[in-house]
């Protein structure tokens, strides 16, 4: 199944708060408002004036179920607290002119816990940000899979090994493969609810209004062959990526066999002390450089394909 995509301009920091909490997203077709108070509920403020009077007299102890910051407020908070109360003890206030301290600000405790309730950053976020990430379930089935093997293909070159080297740094993979992928989602998104608007449209026998739709249907498919041209074109880059991924690991192979040349050679000439062992010596040289030119090759190959890829789907779109 595809994953969810994010529009690759919006910062990084953001895309992490939308990923840790996917439940807060919408469809790109439902327009979202500013919840009615900050989405605070009748329930919210039960629970606010529950917790109130603990965390008015224990905040050490409620802060310590989070974590950071919040525990270390409440900690100090507490200690203060407990001051407060061997102070008026100390004065002969007692313990309850405390306790109506206490109640005095246990006010001021609700609201600021009923201000932190409500529509949380990951929601506000979703909502500030609706049109610019896409779900998989936003997709027809059909759609879903391109999108899945667009980012299937992407995720293969990224991962690959000669693209961690280095060998294909003239690519901007990391730069160009999301927006590609970020192109063909929302391709796909908009060629969705075309057509789902195409299929409803009444009085689809009038000839007029039926000559217009078989146009339209036309666009669509030209559209919908174009992505799957641009999918397809990263699915090419990927597999001439694997491509050099493996002589790269042919290469390496060969690389340490011939490490061991020199080793081998000594007990040839221990052994054999005639020209069979300077032949054999010679065949490994020369196997060595053929894997190694094979693999020059394939990456060439694959910077190729990559410096393509672009103007290609350019054209395709």
């Amino acid at each position: 199944m595809s994953e969810l995509v994010i529009d690759p301009q919006v910062p990084e920091r953001e895309r992490r708060i939308l990923l840790d909490d996917p439940e807060v997203l919408s469809s790109p077709e439902i327009p979202t408002r500013r919840p009615w108070s900050g989405g605070r509920t009748w329930q919210d403020a039960r629970v606010c004036l529950v917790h109130a009077p603990v965390w008015t007299l224990l905040p050490g102890l409620m802060g310590w179920f989070y974590g950071g910051r919040v525990r270390i407020a409440g900690l100090a908070i507490q200690a203060g607290v407990v001051a407060l109360a061997v102070a008026a003890t100390a004065t002969g206030l007692g313990l309850g002119m405390f306790f109506l301290m206490a109640g005095y600000a246990m006010p001021v405790t609700f609201g600021i816990l009923l201000w932190r309730c409500g529509e949380g950053p990951a929601a506000r976020l979703a909502r500030r940000l609706q049109g610019r990430y896409l779900r998989p379930e936003d997709l027809s089935e059909t759609a879903a899979g391109l999108l899945q093997r667009a980012q299937s293909a992407a995720a293969a070159v990224l991962e690959s090994k000669v693209n961690m080297m280095g060998l294909l740094d003239d690519v901007r993979n990391r730069v160009t493969l999301p927006d590609q992928v970020w192109e063909v989602a929302s391709t796909l998104a908009l060629l969705d609810t075309l057509r789902r608007e195409h299929e409803v449209v009444p009085d689809r026998q009038h000839q007029p209004i039926a000559e217009m739709l078989d146009t339209q249907a036309q666009a669509l498919n030209l559209a919908t062959e174009s992505a799957t041209r641009r999918v397809a074109a990263i699915e090419d880059y990927a597999a001439r990526v694997r491509g050099a991924d493996d002589a790269l690991q042919q290469w390496e192979t060969v690389q340490r066999l011939s490490a061991r040349s020199a080793i081998y050679q000594d007990l040839l000439a221990r052994t054999v002390r005639d020209e069979l062992a300077i032949t054999q010596i010679t065949e490994m040289t020369e196997e060595a450089r053929r894997v190694e030119e094979a693999l020059r090759a394939s990456v060439k190959r694959a910077r190729k394909a990559g410096l393509a890829l672009t103007p290609n789907l350019a054209e395709a779109s």
